[in-house]
């Protein structure tokens, strides 16, 4: 049997706000055009996959309410397959704040779609998959208990010397406010980093090196750098750190760059789910991203 993805974290509803710029304390601004769309990090993961044609499960909690039943709606006509029931509580939503540059700034309603249990995890079998996504805005609070537990339990050991999956973990805008003691337990499960530059100086100055880093995980490290590509660290021989610089694709204009980190790392799972190496599966990650920055939010139809 073919092994699938397995793709963990929230699906929100984005409140996308387009505005000239973010207003001052006590300022008063017009807002230019307003829509939803659906979002999320693991949505926005999954929307790429299913792009690239990859076979993947969407463990993502939904919830009740307006943005609840927006959510369901969405998942059901796209055909995700979830192995989850809809929970108690109501979802929330992200109002993404986009300037006429293009760049974006979160207010973020955390809501049911954030709150894992163990329970979530029993019918999920890790030997069914070859690639696990999480990100750290889902790591955040009582769910990083549940989540990591099962990531343990998946890297442990598999039936028969089945090969389990390899963890991707995508830290995430708010990495500084994860305890150490759950990063360092994720980066003890030998995980892929994908990481913008923000995020990667926070995580190597905290790790004293990249270096230090590298043997934690003892697995590739990628860095994006916006409109100056990629980078992807390895560590060869177990001593020697290799830089490759993977170069960005041409963007003729950016219209937002909601779901841009999202969707490299989901260009990336495809390449290497694809048995691209790990510097064309980047490649293929720097392509969907540029796509991305060109459209309104952050999912692709196929002929785009």
């Amino acid at each position: 049997m073919k092994k699938k993805a397995l793709i963990i974290g929230s699906t929100a509803v984005d409140v996308i706000i387009e505005i000239d710029n973010l207003p001052r304390t006590g300022e008063d601004i017009n807002v230019n055009s307003q829509n939803l769309a659906p979002g999320g990090c693991a949505y926005n993961v999954a929307s790429t996959l299913a792009y690239f044609g990859i076979d993947f499960d969407l463990l993502s909690p939904v919830g009740t309410g307006y943005y609840g039943d927006y959510i369901n709606k969405i998942l059901s006509n796209r055909g995700f397959s979830t192995p989850l029931r809809r929970v108690t509580g109501d979802n929330g939503c992200c109002y993404c704040l986009v300037d006429k540059t293009g760049e974006r700034s979160f207010i973020c309603h955390r809501g049911a779609e954030y709150d894992f249990r163990d329970d979530f995890f029993s019918s999920v079998k890790p030997q069914n998959y070859r690639f696990v996504y999480v990100c750290g805005l889902d790591l955040e609070g009582s769910s990083s208990e549940a989540i990591l537990g099962f990531l343990g339990r998946a890297r442990g050991g598999g039936d028969g010397g089945c090969r389990m999956p390899q963890i991707f973990f995508a830290p995430g805008p708010r990495v500084a406010s994860l305890p150490l003691s759950v990063l360092e337990r994720m980066l003890s499960l030998n995980p892929i980093l994908h990481m913008n530059e923000e995020e990667s100086s926070y995580l190597i100055s905290l790790f004293e090196s990249i270096e230090k880093l590298l043997n934690l995980t003892k697995m590739p490290i990628i860095i994006t750098k916006g409109p100056k590509g990629a980078e992807v660290y390895e560590l060869k021989d177990d001593k020697y750190v290799v830089k490759t610089d993977i170069p960005a694709c041409p963007v003729d204009k950016v219209v937002d760059t909601i779901g841009a980190g999202d969707s490299h790392a989901g260009g990336v799972i495809s390449g290497l789910m694809d048995d691209l190496s790990i510097s064309d599966a980047v490649a293929q990650g720097n392509l969907i991203s540029s796509k991305i920055v060109q459209i309104k939010g952050a999912t692709l139809r196929r002929d785009e």
